[in-house]
């Protein structure tokens, strides 16, 4: 987040709210690697520290190399997660669960307000004897646990193509579900833990999420969910972009994203391959991101499309990856389930035009369409249709289009819109 910014809107905010004296936690399962939850969670406990209160982040793992400057001095308390008694109880996995849960209420129970993060700390709050109110903000539920509930369009792609498809992520999925069915219909350890989850959860005061369809998804599983969402809080640069119309000598696409199986990146390649192949001019997809579905995804570029268009950047540096957005002009990521996704607002703050999925989060951050192109999400031709629209555009409509997307953004998930709703969550409930 620009400090700047970040200081401005919040003072504004402090002007409008008096300083809350309670001890407050956020608790997230681990920082130990740097990926979206996690950084929506360290900006939430930055904002409310710079609102006058005194958050903790509370965590099962926490690499402090990754992590301490990020954190500028937010307090991290980190429950145990391993013990090595633990070798002698023969645990299974929601005896473990039980455990590490006993041990983070010794740690909880030091707060007159918990807000957890995503699964297992959702669980662990819930299952956690504590005096102080206990809150889940709903990133998404388990979907190991949950399979089909929290994966409904990858549900919907399974029972409609009878398991005949292409992307990869149905197909993983039939396969994990057919696994995840068989536990459940025996007495095991997995049926053990979604009962877990679904006790816990009844014993948190108060569940919201983060995206209509998160809140959808909770309700469908917990049969409960507030009404209200609150959005992420994304952080975005001062100022606008600079860029003008399209380039027409070079159609550069760009996808950053970690590259496993959920964000369905092989179809936006399958839907390159066919665009670039009908081009009359060069075409180029830049890909940001590692993964372990890297390999697969660089055999699958070299078998289908055109030599030297499809390039993959790996991790980039701050500089290196600004220059990557600088070229390109459209951002297309098809990922399935997701319940937000922060890059597509920052990318619309870049200048990028936005090609989604047509469910999740990303359709609400692309306001069902209005805002960028939100599309089949199992559809190679949907994404080839989309770009061919794209660059038919004139520069006029093409800039219009651009700035409506990153205005539309700004006024919903910036600081300044998501913070009051953040401090009327922890005083009033």
């Amino acid at each position: 987040m620009d400090r700047g910014h970040a200081n401005g809107a919040a003072s504004l905010l402090k002007s409008t709210f008096p300083e809350v004296s309670m001890r407050m936690a956020l608790f997230h399962p681990a920082f130990e690697s740097v990926g979206g939850a996690e950084i929506l969670a360290a900006t939430q406990a930055a904002f409310y520290r710079d609102e006058g209160m005194a958050p903790d982040l509370v965590t099962l793992g926490y690499d402090p190399e990754r992590w301490a400057a990020r954190l500028a001095g937010i307090p991290v308390r980190v429950v145990e997660k391993r013990h090595w008694t633990d070798l002698f109880l023969g645990l299974d996995r929601v005896g473990k669960l039980r455990v590490r849960g006993k041990r983070a209420a010794q740690v909880l129970k030091d707060y007159d307000l918990v807000v957890a993060h995503n699964f297992p700390a959702s669980t662990l709050l819930g299952a956690a004897a504590v005096p102080g109110r206990k809150i889940w903000q709903c990133n998404e539920p388990p979907r190991s646990i949950h399979m089909r509930e929290a994966n409904p369009a990858l549900t919907a792609r399974l029972q409609a193509s009878g398991g005949h498809c292409g992307e990869e992520a149905t197909r993983q999925f039939q396969k994990n579900l057919a696994i995840h069915d068989k536990k459940l219909g025996r007495d095991t350890s997995a049926r053990a833990r979604k009962e877990f989850d679904l006790e816990s959860i009844r014993n948190i005061d108060q569940i919201y999420a983060i995206s209509e369809f998160s809140r959808d998804n909770a309700r469908r599983i917990y049969g409960r969910c507030e009404d209200r969402v609150i959005y992420p809080i994304v952080r975005f640069p001062e100022g606008g972009f600079a860029r003008r119309g399209l380039d027409r000598t070079v159609r550069r696409i760009l996808i950053h994203s970690r590259l496993e199986v959920m964000k369905n990146i092989d179809t936006v390649l399958r839907g390159f391959s066919g665009f670039a192949k009908k081009s009359p001019v060069p075409c180029e997809l830049h890909v940001v991101g590692e993964g372990p579905l890297k390999g697969l995804l660089r055999g699958l570029a070299q078998e289908l499309c055109p030599g030297n268009s499809v390039f993959f950047h790996g991790y980039l540096s701050d500089q290196d990856l600004r220059r990557v957005y600088e070229i390109c002009d459209v951002f297309a990521l098809l990922t399935l389930d997701e319940p937000f996704g922060m890059v597509y607002p920052e990318a619309a703050a870049k200048g990028l035009l936005l090609v989604g999925p047509d469910h999740g989060g990303p359709l609400e951050i692309l306001d069902g369409g209005r805002l960028g192109w939100a599309i089949d999400a199992f559809s190679p031709e949907a994404l080839g249709q989309a770009l061919e629209e794209i660059w038919s555009l004139d520069d006029a409509e093409v800039d219009r289009r651009r700035e409506a997307a990153d205005r539309a953004c700004r006024s919903r998930f910036s600081l300044s819109a998501v913070g009051p709703q953040l401090m009327e969550l922890v005083r009033n409930g």
